[in-house]
């Protein structure tokens, strides 16, 4: 049966929140033209009736409602700060954390609630806390706030709301700007609403891969070439990037081995930024047939040829090194402000570290690159930790309603206070070394896809893990092979679990 790609081109999510223009990754203009003003009208006055009638929240919530004081408390696995600050821990000067508390004091004064973290168990712990406390009928719990690849599963174990089901929906409105409708129809299956995510925290957005661009080696080789007029050309693929770094290595140490001393052209991680190329180069894992069936697609030709490519940059060159998961993190950031690498892949909120911050060199960030120039357009995902906000199936019907209130109050808040302190002021002008770095991410931000098949990975044979497991072995057709019917069976019997 004939299948259809799963994945879609993420909606401007933010463009209520940050009032202004994102460019687009087809080069589309920058917004609407500005209508004409009337002859004889009075600017002035049409100012002050547009202030007049805007409203003071993006949400269609009461101004004010009064829940006495609920606290709201969250089990979390990892996510904190989007909850509650710890003012002892976090520098409120800080102009992230700083909106989070602002945004705190106004959740607390329109809806006289406060949000509670009642546990950070790490994603490891998250699961069997979630389950003890559903299990037991416990109701310490308000909402739970879940790591995307190690706690969606939670979903089909029979513990988590389907919220449309249970009147969320009546409150929650998924079509606005502020929740994430690709992300949370991808996460969800068809109609079966067990998650939520966006504008929740900063996170979504720090989370986005990118390339980092050491600006010192760029001009040390290419002095004369525009990468900025490369990408927005739609040049920049993976066989240009592997040709930019074909003459950067240098053996430092003077050992004749290609070792972590050495200088080099592009670095990978055999872990989750790995399955971030995997994206930006067109490949797919889920299909869905004329029926509305899933199936897993992603033995493709067209996957093969990009773990072809991505195999013998990183163990067929010397100029491409691949670092083990756990040594990524502290070796990328070392060699990026050594000046001991030309392209660093990353996400966003690596442009916070505070080492980054401070290096001498500049840096660049633009999209990871495009498979060739037949892919439209750039293509991007997220760490697999975005963070998944659900309810405990032990939530009472009486508060159903208080709930989603809070939710979605709390999102559209966080959507008109942290989201702008975070992408304009801190990602785009704090953390960003030039104005057309902070193009480059508005582009990327808005060629955000998503892939349902792939957030479920660990409960469909090991599916997320495929290609870093693999990517060292020179063939890997056969191993497609050998795990297709894995796939197809492990993928029914999740689909049986969520229609249950």
């Amino acid at each position: 049966m004939k299948q259809k790609p799963f994945s879609r081109s993420l909606a401007l999510f933010l463009a209520l929140a940050l009032l202004l223009p994102l460019a687009s990754c087809a080069n589309a203009k920058n917004g609407p033209e500005t209508p004409a003003q009337n002859i004889g009208s009075d600017p002035s006055a049409a100012a002050e009736e547009e202030a007049e009638t805007e409203a003071k929240f993006l949400d269609a919530l009461p101004e004010t409602l009064d829940y006495g004081g609920y606290e709201v408390t969250f089990l979390s696995s990892e996510e904190t700060k989007s909850i509650e600050l710890d003012e002892a821990e976090d520098d409120i000067s800080d102009v992230v954390n700083e909106a989070y508390w602002r945004r705190n004091r106004a959740l607390e004064e329109r809806l006289n609630v406060k949000l509670i973290l009642g546990e950070k168990t790490g994603y490891g712990g998250f699961n069997a806390a979630a389950t003890q406390t559903v299990t037991s009928g416990s109701d310490d719990y308000d909402v739970f706030c879940a790591h995307t690849r190690f706690n969606v599963s939670l979903a089909a174990s029979g513990q988590m709301m389907k919220l449309n089901e249970n009147g969320f929906t009546d409150t929650i409105n998924i079509q606005a700007p502020y929740w994430s409708q690709l992300f949370i129809e991808n996460i969800n299956y068809k109609d079966n609403l067990f998650w939520l995510t966006g504008d929740m925290t900063h996170s979504f957005i720090a989370y986005i891969y990118a390339m980092f661009v050491n600006s010192t080696v760029w001009n040390d080789f290419f002095p004369d070439e525009s990468l900025y007029g490369l990408v927005l050309e739609g040049n920049w693929t993976l066989d240009k990037m592997s040709s930019l770094c074909e003459n950067v290595y240098r053996d430092l140490n003077g050992n004749a081995q290609v070792d972590l001393a050495d200088s080099f052209g592009v670095i990978m991680q055999k872990g989750h930024v790995l399955n971030g190329m995997v994206f930006a180069n067109g490949v797919e894992y889920t299909g869905v047939d004329d029926a509305g069936n899933y199936s897993v697609i992603l033995g493709s030709e067209h996957t093969i040829d990009v773990f072809d490519k991505l195999h013998t940059i990183f163990y067929g060159t010397d100029y491409g090194y691949m670092f083990d998961n756990a040594a990524f993190d502290n070796g990328s950031i070392t060699m990026l402000t050594e000046d001991r690498v030309l392209f660093c892949p990353n996400t966003f909120q690596t442009a916070g570290n505070e080492l980054i911050r401070n290096m001498e060199s500049d840096f660049m960030i633009i999209p990871l690159p495009k498979f060739d120039d037949q892919q439209e357009n750039y293509r991007v995902n997220q760490y697999d930790g975005v963070p998944l906000y659900g309810c405990p199936t032990t939530l009472s019907t009486d508060k159903i309603g208080m709930i989603a209130t809070v939710l979605e109050a709390t999102c559209s808040m966080t959507s008109q206070t942290v989201i702008p302190a975070y992408y304009d002021l801190a990602l785009k002008n704090k953390y960003s070394r030039d104005a057309e770095t902070a193009k480059m991410i508005d582009l990327i931000h808005d060629c955000i896809t998503a892939d349902f098949c792939f957030y479920w990975g660990d409960s469909i044979g090991d599916l997320m893990g495929f290609f870093y497991n693999n990517i060292q072995n020179e063939e890997i057709a056969s191993k497609f092979k050998s795990n297709e019917k894995v796939w197809a069976k492990t993928l029914s019997k999740l689909v049986g679990k969520l229609e249950g």
